[in-house]
């Protein structure tokens, strides 16, 4: 059985009122087209910290939805007039920016919505108004040029290539990071660039040098969460894949079924012998350190459950808040962050925000597992990306950040009607092999 990795076109669908979609009113001209893409690689790369290791300007950050916006006034107005709403979005994003009214620290929450709100925005954006193959041509570009940034950063600076001075205690470990602030960070990007370069990269040559430098990457890294995760994704991308084959209703429901089963089989196996795969990877049962950082951080969300300590406003080091200080009392160590997706959201936006997130994560989840059989290679993306980043949010921050503007690309773009999402793009040139 051969496995499709080239990105597959669904048949043409019908319309209810035909007379209402005008297949040339709903193409983005050139100019439009490449400001949205621009916007989308610019606000992907900073979300995600690709350059955090630069210590630029959290008001840079802004500049990434200039060119959105520009897009948006060379829109068409029907392409205008179909942009996705979700409420989900909306809701996530009006917590967050309203935790300021009650974060413990302003200051901090309101340099780290500064620097983030207008990536994501430019991201959505993008989304609302590229079709799939221009959204995925920007995706592949963010992704080599956060590896070619990575690399020279490496070969140029010995600081990128470990990290030294680590926290109060002025601690030294090993881990390749490039500018992205952390190896655990450097790496949840390159899990997400896996899928993303399997199923959207179209020339066999790049897809393949792009899948061998990321994998150096994560072999530098020394993340174990990265290194398990990438295995992971690209399984269940293979998977997916394979899924998506059957012709049969019976044998797709047969290899899920088996699947399943396998799946728990394996966990259990994992969870009886979690002592020997934490040494196996030179960690001990507490995940080094990571349970003492549950445990304080639960005590600290049990001061503030509902709204939270405000976004941004724990583990900021800068005029230190006697919450983030008793943190660190408890733990030890200077933690950065809860090393859990869900807990580190809910202290930021307390349970309550922590729902609204649910609902954008599950909607999303099912929106692409719908999607895998109407829209196959959006579907394939989003499913196996997003249960990539369910498996690092156990030890990982990985709900907040550069992934929130992930998964509101994700809704975004499967919230788009067929014949908008797969219009014929103005760029069929030979550039086009290279994507």
């Amino acid at each position: 059985m051969v496995v499709a990795m080239t990105m597959q076109m669904p048949p043409p669908v019908a319309t209810r009122h035909p007379e209402r979609f005008d297949p040339q009113g709903h193409q983005m001209g050139p100019l439009g087209t490449v400001a949205a893409q621009l916007s989308l690689v610019a606000g992907l790369l900073w979300a995600m910290g690709a350059l955090g290791g630069l210590l630029l300007p959290p008001a840079i950050g802004i500049l990434t939805i200039a060119p959105a916006l520009g897009a948006l006034l060379l829109a068409p107005r029907t392409v205008l007039m179909e942009f996705p709403v979700s409420f989900s979005i909306l809701g996530i994003f009006g917590i967050t920016v309203a935790s300021i009214a009650w974060s413990i620290d302003p200051v901090a929450s309101a340099a780290t919505l500064k620097g983030l709100i207008p990536a994501m925005l430019a991201v959505i954006l993008a989304g609302g108004m590229l079709g799939l193959r221009d959204a995925a041509d920007a995706l592949i570009w963010a992704v080599r040029l956060a590896l070619v940034i990575t690399f020279v950063g490496l070969a140029a600076f010995p600081e990128t290539r470990a990290h030294i001075g680590v926290g109060g205690e002025g601690l030294d470990y090993a881990g390749w990071h490039g500018f992205f602030n952390h190896k655990n960070n450097m790496a949840s990007f390159l899990v997400l660039a896996i899928p993303t370069v399997l199923t959207f990269s179209r020339s066999a040559l790049a897809k393949w040098a792009t899948l061998g430098s990321i994998g150096v990457l994560l072999v530098g890294s020394t993340s174990a969460t990265g290194v398990s995760a990438a295995f992971f994704v690209t399984i269940a991308w293979v998977w997916l894949r394979i899924y998506q084959s059957q012709k049969d209703a019976r044998n797709s429901t047969l290899l899920a079924l088996v699947s399943l089963l396998g799946s728990i089989g394996v966990v259990a196996a994992a969870l009886s012998s979690i002592a020997t795969i934490t040494s196996a990877y030179g960690k001990d049962t507490s995940f080094s350190g990571r349970t003492v950082i549950w445990e304080a951080s639960l005590d600290a969300l049990s001061r503030k459950p509902w709204l939270g300590h405000g976004f941004g406003a724990l583990f900021w080091r800068e005029n230190l808040s006697s919450e983030t200080d008793l943190i660190w009392r408890q733990v030890g160590f200077e933690a950065s962050h809860a090393h859990n997706g869900a807990l580190d959201l809910a202290l930021q936006i307390g349970l309550i925000g922590l729902a609204i997130f649910v609902v954008l994560f599950i909607s999303t989840m099912r929106m692409g597992w719908q999607a895998l059989s109407t829209k196959p290679d959006l579907g394939v993306w989003v499913v196996s990306a997003l249960s990539a980043n369910l498996l690092m949010s156990f030890s990982e921050d990985v709900f907040f950040g550069g992934w929130l503007a992930v998964f509101c690309l994700m809704k975004m773009l499967l919230m788009r009607r067929p014949e908008s999402l797969y219009r014929t793009s103005w760029r069929d040139g030979p550039i086009s092999k290279w994507a």
